[in-house]
């Protein structure tokens, strides 16, 4: 038996009751007939983003005034019939997807059975169907215009995919120092937290008309790539066979990335601590056994994925917010 979602109220709940009510009131205090339509236009422009809610509010403007043209005129010469109308709604609706309006088709047939109902068509229904969707669309943009702030939900992720990477980090560096140990770790949580992640910074983007991008959902990007590299290192990790000289090292590494994951100052430290441990590996012997000749090119090729990834971090730099603020530099 399936459980009943939990009871909330969100904000966009509050802001179509609110807007609702507006409607309503402002409609009948103007006089206009059908006032009550005024509600609907509400409920179906109001949105999760600013830019999708004045998206929907031109195609239902668009999409209203044309049925309104077109059921005025062909009602008047054809007659106030169900025929009719639904010959109106067969031939208009093509007619929305032709003009990309088709968002409107279910406000334009609230409209067009004002006008299918009136005992009269003439220009007091014309002027009282526009004030119709002026007020109820205009409440819609207004109610839409006020949007809570993401930048904490944002910073929460941010904080929530670094202290994975951490803890990460650590692992690699407790198994690199004893090669006996198995990494047993599983990076689908932290692919799902990027993800959602990146799904709330584009959605912070579509609340601003004046801006197109989201440093934070760069930065969630360039954390979504650095996974890529970590699964791969984690692989690496799990084929070393036996004890080495740099292990020791690579492990310290590690740790150090690890302690310095939401800084960008020590990235390139870091690619120079790198730098020597693979100067230091190509100037050993060679291994004496195939389980040591294994475990030195998987370090080799560890110690390259770790360069790619630090130099991903590298490469974007500093998260900045669309107010030119600088958060603490990140790894």
């Amino acid at each position: 038996m399936s459980r009943l979602n939990p009871y909330r109220i969100g904000f966009r709940t509050i802001k179509t009751a609110i807007g609702m009510a507006l409607g309503i009131i402002i409609a009948k205090f103007i006089g206009l007939d059908n006032f009550a339509s005024s509600a609907i236009l509400v409920v179906l422009c109001i949105k999760h983003t600013k830019v999708h809610s004045l998206q929907a509010i031109v195609s239902r403007f668009v999409s209203c005034l044309l049925i309104l043209i077109i059921g005025s005129f062909v009602f008047s010469y054809l007659g106030q019939s169900a025929i009719v109308l639904g010959l109106i709604v067969l031939l208009f609706i093509p007619l929305t997807v032709v003009f990309k309006v088709q968002e409107g088709v279910v406000t334009s047939c609230v409209i067009l059975l004002h006008v299918f109902n009136a005992n009269t068509i003439d220009i007091h229904l014309f002027i009282n169907e526009v004030l119709l969707l002026i007020v109820g669309l205009g409440i819609a943009f207004i109610m839409n215009l006020i949007m809570p702030s993401l930048d904490f939900k944002l910073k929460q992720y941010k904080d929530e995919i670094e202290s994975q990477f951490i803890v990460i980090f650590e692992r690699f560096s407790a198994t690199c120092k004893d090669p006996k140990q198995t990494l047993n770790i599983s990076f689908n949580q932290l692919q799902l937290t990027i993800q959602k992640a990146k799904s709330i910074a584009f959605r912070d983007v579509k609340n601003h008309f004046v801006r197109n991008e989201n440093s934070y959902y760069h930065y969630f990007d360039m954390r979504e790539e650095q996974l890529e590299l970590l699964e791969r290192m984690a692989k690496m990790i799990n084929h070393i066979e036996t004890q080495d000289a740099i292990l020791s090292k690579i492990c310290g590494l590690f740790s150090e990335v690890a302690t310095n994951v939401n800084s960008n100052d020590y990235t390139v430290l870091r690619l120079h601590s790198l730098y020597e441990i693979r100067i230091e590996l190509n100037q050993l012997d060679l291994p004496k056994s195939h389980a040591s000749f294994r475990t030195r090119a998987n370090m080799m090729q560890l110690l390259n994925e770790l360069e790619k990834y630090l130099e991903v971090k590298s490469q974007f730099g500093s998260l900045k917010l669309h107010k030119n603020k600088k958060l603490p530099n990140l790894s």
